[in-house]
């Protein structure tokens, strides 16, 4: 499928991601990029996404949207015999997403048409927004679909990004940049209400210490580079850790948001 963006020619995003690196990688067996999104679909998604649902609530059926290889909607937790559903617009993801994960429901395509007529429970976002050109529709047309919306999106206001070329031709595809006030406005201006939310860094998080031990299985060292980066990379992550104002002003976060339509 084609999007538009309001600042270039038309894109093909289907093929931009079944060609882009880190899904590439990602779709590899074994790979510290499976194992890396494996870990952190499990350990840091899924208990913040899932925690903000009312308690005691189950849910019986799930769609994420922009599910890439599967990790997350696998593991989404669902009450017994609930359905799971898994849609990217990446042929080759949900072809890996279908291999692996055989008994939850994946399709290609665009929500929009895949799903008429079909409403689930819960609707999962979890990095996708940044990605779309029209994140209000885009947002908008997802609500339509679920009884609740769970957002995660990239909070990249801090220093390591502030020269960051936004765009298709970004490292991680995104176009653009979030702050938590742009995130909680985008659902406003989507016509949703919000009803919890958690501004979390990843870096605070036991799943910090779990995926750089990843890295050290699978790479050998904790930190990317020759050693004289590694050393800096292991200085900054340290005064990181116990200055918290340093490591909130130089690293990037996540805003986990449950949302729902507004009444009329």
């Amino acid at each position: 499928m084609t999007f538009h963006t309001t600042t270039s020619a038309p894109i093909d995003f289907a093929t931009l991601y079944d060609e882009h690196a880190d899904y590439a990688a990602r779709r590899l067996n074994g790979s510290h990029e499976h194992a890396q999104i494996l870990l952190e679909t499990t350990q840091f998604k899924i208990p913040f996404l899932a925690g903000l649902l009312p308690p005691g609530h189950t849910i019986g059926s799930v769609l994420e949207i922009g599910c890439a290889t599967g990790e997350l909607i696998a593991h989404f937790p669902v009450a017994p015999n609930g359905r799971r559903t898994g849609c990217d617009i990446s042929p080759a993801n949900i072809a890996t997403a279908a291999k692996r994960y055989p008994t939850i429901r994946f399709l290609a395509g665009d929500f929009r048409t895949e799903f008429t007529g079909e409403y689930f429970d819960c609707i999962i976002l979890s990095d996708v927004l940044e990605h779309v050109d029209d994140d209000v529709n885009f947002l908008r047309d997802a609500a339509q679909i679920g009884r609740h919306v769970l957002i995660n999106l990239p909070i990249e206001d801090n220093w390591l990004n502030r020269k960051r070329a936004y765009g298709p031709k970004d490292v991680s595809g995104h176009l653009r940049r979030y702050s938590v006030a742009d995130g909680l406005a985008l659902c406003r201006r989507a016509g949703l209400t919000v009803s919890a939310y958690r501004h979390i860094w990843a870096h605070e998080q036991r799943f910090d210490r779990q995926r750089r031990a990843l890295r050290r299985v699978h790479a050998g060292q904790e930190f990317s580079g020759p050693l004289p980066t590694r050393l800096i990379k292991a200085a900054v992550s340290a005064g990181a850790h116990s200055i918290r104002p340093f490591g909130r002003w130089l690293f990037a976060s996540n805003l986990f948001v449950i949302a729902a339509k507004a009444s009329p």
